[in-house]
């Protein structure tokens, strides 16, 4: 028996309980159709497949290679921190999977679900993303995957513990929904707030680029992390910028040639906007108060500094948190799995232009009037958080043995595992 496991329990690569899938071309046959999985079609961290697509032969992507089953299990190698995970069902039994995925089909004696669920586990997760090689397209590769270990449970344990996960987890499910509606209805009073305040036919207008210095940030490099020589600076990441306020709770930090570094520095009044993520992020941001000495931000955030001092912040924010959402929403690229803005695009973010006094004027409305939105969103936010780490707490104790009581009669995963190798 292996220290630390529970009774019964064993560890086991995840190669020896999955087996490997058949690879196809599509392409061969140009007139059949198929039910194709991308990454982007994946709802992180649920477990399930929100999107796919119906393609001819003819239509299939280079990367359409990989036949599944009902009861495999797909991973996203790439950012694997994003928990692109899920278990195919039965209406996509005979579909494609990208090769984005490592798809795994558990043998006899290993629950998918059991397997999913302990992929979808913190902890596998945190280990498997310090695997990542590659700063712009972190990614793993498919014998990284496999070669994971995770914990075996005995059969008849890991269909008890799968029933308790997915019973609190359904919970859980119908507390979320809720909460996204909420959000949802916040989103429309904010833009119902704001919106209308900038459709001004009398107001002139100029573009971001033409008032301010537009600017990236600083790339994440590894190797500079591990030189000593670097000094370490606090910086802004995605998630610390959101839609009209910052989010400083955790501030992550980097390390950076001092004099680089410098020139990143943000002041009080610099605007900062959010360079991709999810099409209804782009562009999302607030204005930059020195709350932190020495901050810098990375390079998928941009900051603006107004060099035309007839221009206020606030207002330059607000209207681009409001008015700006769809015009960065129909100017953003999109890829597979991501939407982004470029420089030269978010200099040319289109900017009213009426008088200081008018600007700083409806600024101060607006602030105003959404000073309860931005309260109860907050609240909906922790409230968010709480239950993300809920149901992290539930897959922990899952595989630790600590959901559901033991028992004795249950045979031993030692001679699954056993089995399994011998395979």
């Amino acid at each position: 028996m292996t220290t630390g496991l529970p009774r019964g329990w064993s560890v086991a690569k995840l190669g020896e309980c999955c087996a490997t899938v058949e690879k196809v071309d599509p392409r061969k046959h140009p007139d059949t159709s198929f039910d194709y999985i991308d990454i982007g079609g994946i709802e992180p961290g649920s477990g399930r497949i929100e999107v796919t697509k119906r393609l001819r032969g003819r239509d299939a992507p280079s990367r359409a290679r990989q036949l599944v089953r009902a009861g495999d299990v797909i991973l996203s190698t790439v950012r694997t921190y994003q928990r692109k995970t899920a278990i195919v069902p039965e209406s996509l039994d005979g579909a494609i999977a990208s090769t984005g995925f490592c798809v795994l089909r558990p043998h006899w004696g290993v629950d998918s679900r059991f397997v999913l669920h302990q992929l979808l586990d913190n902890g596998f997760v945190e280990k498997l993303s310090e695997k990542q090689t590659g700063t712009s397209y972190p990614a793993v590769r498919d014998r990284d995957v496999r070669a994971m270990g995770i914990r075996l449970a005995p059969e008849a344990e890991q269909q008890r513990i799968v029933a308790a996960i997915e019973e609190h987890c359904s919970r859980l499910d119908v507390a979320e929904r809720a909460l996204a509606a909420a959000e949802s209805r916040l989103h429309a009073l904010y833009r119902s707030v704001a919106v209308d305040v900038f459709d001004r036919p009398d107001w002139d207008w100029t573009t971001l680029g033409e008032i301010a210095e537009v600017k990236g940030g600083i790339t994440k490099d590894s190797k500079r992390e591990a030189d000593p020589d670097f000094e370490e600076f606090p910086y802004l990441r995605v998630a610390n910028v959101q839609r009209g306020y910052l989010d400083l709770a955790e501030i992550a930090t980097i390390r950076a040639d001092r004099h680089k570094a410098q020139r990143l520095v943000l002041r009080p009044g610099d605007i900062l906007f959010n360079e991709g993520g999810d099409r209804d992020k782009l562009g999302r941001g607030w204005v930059w108060e020195g709350q932190i000495e020495d901050c810098i931000h990375q390079n998928h955030v941009f900051r603006a500094r107004l060099f035309d001092d007839r221009f206020d912040p606030y207002f330059v924010s607000l209207h681009a948190n409001s008015w700006g959402q769809q015009w960065f929403e129909a100017h953003g690229k999109q890829t597979t799995n991501l939407a982004s803005l470029n420089l030269t695009t978010l200099k040319s973010f289109p900017v009213p232009a009426p008088s200081l006094e008018e600007q700083r004027a409806v600024a101060t409305r607006l602030r105003s009037a959404l000073d309860g939105i931005q309260h109860q969103r907050l609240e909906l936010d922790r409230t968010a958080a709480r239950m993300r780490s809920l149901r992290r707490s539930i897959l922990a104790a899952a595989f630790a043995g600590r959901l559901v009581h033991d028992d004795s009669q249950d045979e031993s995963a030692e001679l699954l595992a056993a089995v399994h190798r011998q395979a």
